[in-house]
């Protein structure tokens, strides 16, 4: 593959780098870093050969510095750099998406787009701007860490309902609020749970059900970025809550309180590091439905 890393802020290209690094050790690639933070000009090329069982693969790196060229610059260099008849995967981790050409540019060339929405100053504006672009080139494969890194929240809410005795209750929810450290996380396990049980996004604090109740939706910002913290569903007679521990960040104790009460139970949170979240989004060459059908719930929210 073609894998295009942009990166375009200084304190946080060596984080971006280096899991791009880890990522080709396993996958042999053609890496293009487009770094347009300023720390490095000109053009450097490099290869590197490691075994793997009898054959001997290569991977090849061209850094380029483009700091200060325009779009239409960064873009040739990329083509021209890019090997034909192969996938191309884009890693973007510039902060403006649609607004820059550069970007858009990128996205003509890609079979895939990876981007972070989380912990970025404007959350809502970046997924509200993901959710044009799906619409805009759907023949490109979209992958947002930020939704990708919820798959163990996803589980713990889960949990909940896997008991038959409580699984009706499911559809009488009321109410959802979680805690997290960005807007992201937030908006796209509320646009997730919509999607799965039909509720239709009114705005973005409330959903309505399918028998027309009203559900109220809210979020509040704490803790690190990246990270959530507490999710917590209320139903007509029950409370359902799922919160990170204090004490161990790998551990999330879940509670039923009302009238289908049960004794607290604690479970473990597997995390999934950013490099194994980027192998499995380049690995991944068809479009997520359930991904989609959250993005198109959260961007209907925002309106």
């Amino acid at each position: 593959m073609n894998f295009i890393v942009f990166v375009d802020d200084r304190t946080h290209r060596r984080w971006v780098l280096e899991r791009a690094a880890r990522v080709v050790e396993k996958h042999p690639a053609r890496t293009i870093v487009l770094d347009a933070s300023g720390a490095t000009t000109g053009v450097d090329i490099s290869t590197s050969t490691r075994q793997a069982n009898e054959a001997a693969l290569l991977g090849e790196r061209v850094d380029a510095g483009v700091a200060g060229l325009d779009y239409a610059a960064v873009l040739s260099i990329a083509r021209e750099l890019a090997l034909p008849d192969i996938p191309t995967i884009v890693w973007w981790s510039g902060a403006r998406l649609l607004q820059s050409r550069t970007f858009l540019g990128l996205a003509e060339m890609a079979t895939a787009v990876v981007v972070d929405s989380s912990g970025m100053a404007r959350d809502e504006e970046t997924i509200r701007e993901l959710g044009q672009f799906v619409a805009k080139y759907p023949n490109v494969t979209l992958h947002d860490m930020a939704f990708l890194r919820l798959a163990p929240w996803q589980d713990m809410i889960a949990q909940f309902f896997d008991d038959p005795a409580l699984r009706e209750d499911l559809f009488s929810i009321a109410s959802l609020e979680i805690d997290s450290g960005s807007d992201a996380e937030a908006l796209y396990l509320g646009g997730w749970l919509g999607s799965r049980i039909s509720w239709q996004p009114v705005n973005a604090t409330s959903f309505r059900a399918r028998d027309g109740r009203a559900i109220r939706f809210s979020r509040v910002q704490k803790g690190d970025k990246r990270r959530v913290l507490r999710v917590t569903l209320e139903s007509d007679d029950s409370r359902y809550s799922a919160v990170l521990s204090a004490e161990d960040e790998n551990v999330v104790c879940l509670k039923v309180d009302g009238a289908k009460a049960k004794p607290a139970w604690w479970a473990p949170l597997h995390h999934i590091d950013n490099t194994s979240l980027i192998e499995r989004a380049i690995l991944t060459t068809a479009r997520d439905p359930i991904f989609d059908s959250s993005l198109e719930t959260v961007r209907d929210m925002l309106g």
